[in-house]
């Protein structure tokens, strides 16, 4: 089975053998909020294993959290979405499994950004499914365009973009969706970063058409990493059909993690996940200046996530080696561009810019003074 390496995770553990061996390193390289979950959230899920809620939930999730989020798109997007169209998973990349298995049916090829998201491409595999690139480039934003279409049956995108952040706007979508929708394009649209948006919100696919599949879930935005837990929004003809898959392959959602989340929707809590967004823009101003006066080209300024996908065409033809010396000789942990394809991947690094603002000054103190030593 061709099944590709999550590269990001490969330097990761690299990076803890180091730390092992007593290295100080700058994390800069996997993609997780550097903030706990909040403590309310946490006292939730302590009293849901208190009160012995142990046991087996609904296999689609429990009736109070599909119905809290589904208020949640109400207050956040104006949008009703009926709580039975929420189908909570064992964290998001269950969702996309189900979701990809449900439209490639048949053998229909599935569309991926590239640079884009690698564990798509690598679940399609894993599904035994067909795949093909679309080059998204710097001058488009590095966004799917209408014209890219040609040739397959599904396409996946994900706004804010990972490793880009870059974020469709209204325009954007239903263009794209009026496209997909003349050819029968079927349409994944991953929003797991939604709410970490900067100078506009990411909207929803949901706010223009019912017949997307939407992935989410409480890992970013909502700080619940560990936690295992995503949900999905379906049409609603394919709720059976997702609740079957889902019975079979995941009994069910972790029943602690499901109590813990419904914490999530309190003001109070809302509010302490929004004032962690400002502090991501003031990482993201501070990290695209380093790296451009350090010759790192940052093409597209991050709307979204917690990534700058930053050019290193200066320094390197090979991103995956200069990251791997980067952290064996710097001590910073930073992600090939090849992790995410092969459109020119090979000239860009990813960092991650979910640490403290104090990590991320000595993480570019150490870059520069290693990059200097390539000049």
């Amino acid at each position: 089975m061709e099944i590709t390496s999550f590269i990001v995770m490969d330097i990761l553990e690299r990076a803890k053998e180091l730390e092992a061996q007593g290295v100080d390193v700058v994390h800069m390289e996997v993609g997780e909020p550097d903030f706990p979950t909040p403590d309310e959230v946490v006292e939730a899920g302590i009293r849901a294993l208190c009160d012995k809620r142990t046991f087996y939930t609904q296999s689609v999730g429990i009736p109070e959290l599909r119905e809290s989020i589904s208020q949640y798109y109400l207050s956040q997007y104006g949008l009703e979405v009926e709580p039975e169209r929420i189908i909570l998973t064992p964290g998001s990349s269950p969702a996309l499994l189900v979701a990809i298995r449900i439209l490639t049916e048949g053998g229909k090829v599935c569309g991926l950004p590239d640079p884009g998201y690698p564990c798509y491409k690598n679940m399609a595999r894993f599904l035994g499914g067909a795949f093909v690139p679309i080059p998204v480039e710097s001058e488009g934003g590095f966004k799917v365009a209408a014209r890219q279409l040609k040739g397959v049956h599904l396409l996946i995108i994900g706004s804010p973009a990972n490793p880009t952040g870059a974020v469709y706007n209204q325009k954007e979508l239903e263009v794209l969706l009026e496209a997909a929708q003349a050819r029968g394009i079927a349409l994944i649209s991953d929003e797991i970063y939604h709410g970490i948006t900067y100078e506009e919100r990411a909207p929803s696919i949901l706010e223009f058409t019912d017949r997307a599949i939407v992935i989410n879930g409480f890992s970013k935005f909502f700080l619940m990493t560990g936690w295992r837990l995503g949900w999905m929004v379906v049409p609603k003809e394919m709720v059976r059909l997702v609740q079957s898959i889902v019975q079979n392959l995941f009994i069910c959602p972790p029943a602690a993690a499901q109590y813990a989340a419904l914490a999530c929707f309190k003001e109070r809590v809302l509010a302490q996940f929004r004032e962690k967004v400002e502090i991501y823009r003031k990482r993201r101003d501070f990290i695209v200046e380093a790296l451009n006066s350090m010759g790192m080209k940052v093409d597209i300024r991050p709307q979204g996530a917690f990534y700058v996908y930053a050019k290193a065409s200066r320094y390197t033809q090979d991103s995956f080696t200069f990251a791997k010396r980067a952290l064996e000789e710097a001590h910073i942990g930073i992600t090939p561009g090849v992790d995410f394809g092969d459109n020119e991947t090979h000239l860009f690094v990813r960092f991650s810019y979910a640490n403290t603002l104090e990590r991320l000054e000595e993480g570019m103190r150490r870059f520069r003074r290693w990059l200097e030593t390539l000049d």
